[in-house]
């Protein structure tokens, strides 16, 4: 069975998946683990920057060897790629990365071959796969597609505390802003744009707590199996 949670910034969608996932004893693809280790490779073992990572005519596995890149998840450790047997996970959240995963979203080129690469994936498991266009994209035939969402001013208010457990302080103004901005960049893209799958569920959790939602969504899965 293949669930798909796809949503904007700051809905919950990582942390509902691995719930999710740790409850039902399924398998998570987080697919913002690939884009950002897929940029950490060809950034630090080709020397791509910024203008090579958007142009589409760049044949990535041309200049890395794809069929070395491996993505393995655990219940107890979570999510995890190796690129020739090294472990690139520790490598993956800073700045620079950010920078260069978002720019990867934009390279159609470098979002068909990672949708090939979870496509092989959901052949061996079966999984909850959370992103921006996994329903919508990556498995439009998925068993169940939720939409997960909640209001500008509550999502700005998780990315908040986010940036407070890390050690970095925001107003709330600047949390809002940097929310609605990063909303729009992901509705207006050319390549593949933050939508509503067809046939998904919208989940709204703006006045949800993270165990409301992940058992709505559960109750959804089961009436799903019925």
């Amino acid at each position: 069975m293949i669930i798909t949670i796809d949503g904007p910034t700051a809905s919950g969608k990582s942390t509902v998946a691995r719930l999710l996932a740790k409850q039902l004893d399924y398998y998570h693809l987080c697919s913002g683990l690939l884009f950002r280790a897929l940029a950490y490779i060809l950034h630090t073992r080709v020397g791509y920057e910024p203008d090579d990572f958007s142009n589409e005519h760049k044949d990535i596995c041309k200049d890395i060897d794809c069929k070395y890149i491996e993505y393995t998840y655990d219940p107890k450790t979570g999510a995890h790629v190796f690129y020739k047997g090294v472990d690139v996970t520790p490598h993956l959240k800073n700045k620079v990365i950010d920078k260069y995963a978002s720019l990867i979203a934009t390279n159609k080129g470098i979002r068909e071959s990672l949708k090939e690469f979870q496509r092989s994936l959901a052949k061996k498991h079966n999984m909850i796969v959370e992103g921006r266009d996994s329903g919508s994209v990556v498995f439009p035939d998925a068993d169940l597609k939720i939409f997960l969402t909640a209001s500008p001013e509550a999502r700005a208010r998780r990315w908040l505390t986010d940036q407070k457990r890390k050690g970095k302080e925001y107003t709330f103004e600047q949390a809002l802003m940097i929310v609605n901005e990063r909303d729009a960049r992901d509705k207006n893209r050319k390549v593949a744009p933050l939508v509503v799958p067809d046939g998904a569920v919208i989940v709204e959790n703006s006045g949800m707590t993270l165990e409301q939602t992940v058992d709505t969504i559960i109750d959804l899965i089961k009436k799903k199996q019925k």
